[in-house]
């Protein structure tokens, strides 16, 4: 295979690391600590939705107020994010990330790209690309079933 070639699927699949992730869970799992999926979700969450409000992270990931407080609780005792209020509305808090959050992410994606890389290399670049497209095609259903559900 083309290990070049590969190495791009493999960073594109990463643009939606979130769904990939849940998709291969299990295998990942075994990257690192237990709570390392868990927490490479949560963090990349927040950086995908650009800081996002503790409310709207909930409703984006469809997560109770109660289970984001305590995940946000936990996070931010690690020292991967803070919260802070909004600059526009103060009754707005926003999730961000320090750089010991951002440090974690940049580092976790290497362990995910590696694991993702073991766990596709059994497929040919076809295949990789096929799986790439499917599930970019779940995505947008996904998205749109959501979409929906908040109109």
């Amino acid at each position: 295979m083309d290990e070049n070639k590969i190495d791009n699927l493999i960073e594109e699949i990463l643009k939606d690391t979130l769904i990939y992730t849940l998709l291969f869970n299990r295998e990942l799992t075994n990257l690192g600590e237990r709570d390392f999926i868990k927490t490479f979700l949560w963090l990349i969450s927040i950086e995908e939705y650009d800081n996002p409000s503790l409310s709207g992270l909930g409703k984006m990931l469809n997560v109770s107020k109660s289970q984001m407080t305590l995940k946000m609780d936990k996070l931010a005792q690690t020292g991967y994010t803070e919260r802070i209020p909004d600059k526009e509305d103060r009754r707005i808090i926003r999730i961000v990330l320090t750089p010991k959050g951002q440090n974690f992410i940049k580092n976790s994606k290497q362990t995910v790209k590696e694991g993702m890389y073991q766990l596709l290399s059994p497929l040919s670049i076809e295949e990789i690309e096929e799986l790439k497209k499917s599930i970019k095609t779940i995505k947008n259903i996904v998205l749109k079933i959501q979409e929906g559900k908040r109109r």
